[in-house]
């Protein structure tokens, strides 16, 4: 039609009806077909901007930028504005396991159906400016990355080439639940804490659900330890002429013979619920207590002191060093008998490795071989069952350095991280050396103890403790309902505080660092002056932990994320600077269970002393243990008569009384199972 001899507003209509006939014909598959080849696609980028609010209602900026998100100064008037790296979907990490995985496979060891991701960096809360009414709140941040399904069907993020030249991957997360974040305006529960400055990760915490929702008991934790992995290993037949003695050389080899065959983990997960990640310490109701280096020293006999283990590495090289170490190329890495659907990061299964490592003949090879499937199935036992940790090759490498590393402090940091995990509410099951956690309890804790076996001085300690078979199910359910009513009503007088001698430390100078430990890229505070008891001096109350460059501790255990920066070798190296002096900081303990006359208010208000919620409406009555039923007999019975007679025996004749009827009493406990009331 020509527009010769029409007006304005003819043109207009027949322009409409014009645009009308070509979205109709957009609408047909010839016409869309058609359309695309004239006029491609444009590639639409997402707008950089996104406003989102937080669980609290506090709204959030989003902005996609390289720099840092940081909480900017609140104004009296108005809320805090934050400002937010904010990337487009992220998939978040199902693994179970916690690491921040820098340098490692996406958890070499957890199950098939996780999913790769990397761990994220933000701004850690700075726990010291956590302080009531003005509570400190974390910044948020992740970097935008491509996702691609790889050759295995797992989705994997394309490292830029930065990152894989220094190894410094980490997992991303979508970080949009911040309810596990305490702050002076939280709704707490009942059972504390009141002021959240110690413990501000408490919200994503167990014993939150246990004490408000009881109904969501997780029950029994999962424990993964592989006893038979290490009694291969105890038969395992040298093909390579000096490769016994250079194991034996390396203070490693006996390993094999103090791992426990059995575990109590109704017990574990009874210890798991008082576990406060921010503090790395048990939270008992008398106070605080941990494993300490020289716990490690005296429970394994392994170095706890030297180089510490924070090698890193990029997913290629950690897969370039395995193929090194089995004689295989990265082309024959995928095929054959050594296909595996997490070698492409680096893994391989426990009893293929042994058996290449007695193929190769090669002293060296061999030893390394060994130790690679002794490392992880003792100290860094991760969730795979039978596939090793890739990051343990970094540092058998090199044959002379096998002996500098300090290999305790590596599995402490290990077993830190992997209780911190086991925290979270969402949680299943526990890995790590479960020997030394189990160990540990049995030294500290006589209520708890088995029978024990004796042994040379320089023996370790848990090849003494004779770990029986417990039934599961319903058993270890009852069991574990018993040992939280048992450790609700502890007292400091039930710890064993020393239980290696008062002196037990002072041959481990080690023992008395502060600042993070480091097993490659997991890292994790040690702070000894939260534990003096357990060096025998008085307990005060201690400063503010270092809290780590960035962490997210939600609920969900596969999103939990710490992470340190790298001057955190830097700290280990300075010895005498970051050595905690006991006598400048307290006074030796008249009594073993004591503290300043401050610490245990100062306590109560900022943990969770108590597991178990009191009955609504009953009033609850305290159930006595042993020992304090045993002093109010002695006082009621024996009061009277001895004041009859000669005082200067008193404390003797009761003394021998009470510990009379004190093995009658553990043997009524042993065998009825419950103390009585």
């Amino acid at each position: 039609m020509s527009g010769h001899g029409m007006g304005k507003s003819d043109m207009i209509m027949v322009r409409n009806k014009e645009r009308m006939e070509r979205r109709a014909c957009k609408l047909t598959a010839t016409g869309r077909k058609e359309n695309e080849e004239k006029n491609p696609p444009k590639v639409r980028r997402k707008k950089n901007k996104a406003d989102v609010v937080r669980p609290d209602g506090h709204p959030i900026v989003g902005q996609l930028s390289h720099s840092r998100g940081t909480p900017s100064t609140p104004t009296p008037d108005s809320a805090p504005v934050w400002q937010v790296n904010w990337s487009d979907s992220i998939d978040e990490d199902d693994d179970d396991d916690g690491d921040a995985e820098v340098g490692n496979a996406p958890d070499a060891g957890d199950d098939a159906g996780d999913r790769a991701g990397d761990a994220e960096v933000g701004d850690a809360p700075p726990q010291a400016d956590l302080g009531v009414g003005k509570m400190a709140r974390v910044g948020i941040s992740s970097t935008a990355s491509s996702h691609f399904r790889g050759p295995d069907g797992r989705y994997a993020s394309r490292p830029s080439s930065e990152d894989a030249e220094d190894g410094n991957r980490k997992r991303k997360t979508t970080r949009k639940d911040m309810s596990w974040f305490l702050t002076a305006e939280s709704p707490m529960c009942s059972g504390g804490p009141v002021i959240p400055d110690v413990i501000p990760s408490f919200g994503g915490h167990i014993g939150f659900v246990l004490w408000t929702s009881p109904e969501q008991d997780r029950g029994v934790l999962d424990g993964f330890h592989r006893p038979k992995a290490v009694e291969t290993l105890r038969r395992y037949k040298w093909s390579a002429e000096g490769s016994k003695e250079m194991v034996e050389a390396t203070g490693l080899s006996h390993l094999t013979g103090c791992m426990m065959q059995h575990l109590d983990m109704s017990l574990l997960s009874a210890f798991v619920e008082r576990w406060q990640p921010d503090t790395n310490t048990f939270h008992m109701p008398f106070g605080e207590i941990s494993i300490l280096l020289h716990d490690v020293h005296h429970i394994l006999r392994i170095p706890v002191d030297g180089e510490l283990m924070g090698d890193e590495a990029s997913p290629d090289t950690l897969k370039s060093d395995m193929g090194g170490l089995v004689r295989l190329s990265v082309d024959a890495q995928v095929g054959g008998k050594w296909k595996s659907k997490w070698y492409d990061n680096g893994a391989m299964h426990a009893e293929g490795l042994l058996v290449r490592g007695g193929e190769l003949k090669i002293k060296e090879m061999e030893v390394q071989c060994y130790l690679f499937v002794l490392l992880g199935s003792t100290l860094f036992v991760d969730k795979s069952r039978d596939r090793l940790r890739p990051a343990i090759n970094l540092f058998l490498k090199d044959h002379r350095r096998l002996t500098d590393y300090a290999w305790g402090a590596g599995a402490l940091a290990y077993l830190y991280r992997q209780l911190g995990v086991a925290t979270r509410a969402g949680s299943k099951s526990l890995c790590g050396c479960l020997t030394l956690l189990q160990a540990w309890i049995y030294e500290y804790f006589p209520l708890f103890r088995p029978s024990q076996l004796p042994q040379s001085p320089d023996a370790p300690r848990a090849s003494s403790w004779i770990s029986p078979r417990l039934p599961g199910g319903d058993e270890a359910r009852q069991r574990l309902a018993r040992y939280r009513q048992l450790l609700d009503e502890l007292s400091a007088d039930d710890v064993t505080w020393t239980p290696y001698g008062r002196d037990g430390h002072t041959d481990i100078p080690r023992s008395l660092y502060t600042g993070p430990i480091r097993f490659s890229d997991i890292a994790e505070g040690y702070d000894p002056a939260r534990c003096l008891r357990q060096f025998g001096y008085r307990q005060i109350i201690p400063c503010a932990m270092t809290v780590p460059h960035d962490q997210y501790r939600p609920a969900s255990g596969s999103s939990y994320i710490v992470y340190w920066d790298s001057w955190v070798n830097q700290l280990w190296d300075n010895v005498a600077a970051r050595r905690l002096d006991l006598n400048f900081a307290s006074r030796p303990c008249e009594h073993p269970s004591e503290t300043v006359e401050e610490y245990v208010d100062w306590f109560l208000t900022r943990s969770h002393p108590r597991i178990t919620h009191p009955t609504d409406g009953v009033p609850q009555l305290r159930p006595l243990l042993v020992h304090q039923v045993l002093r109010e007999q002695i006082v009621d019975r024996l009061g009277p008569v001895l004041l009859t007679r000669d005082r200067s025996k008193w404390e003797e004749d009761g003394g021998k009384f009470y510990d009379m009827v004190a093995e009658v009493h553990e043997l009524y406990d042993q065998l009825v199972g419950q103390p009585p009331q």
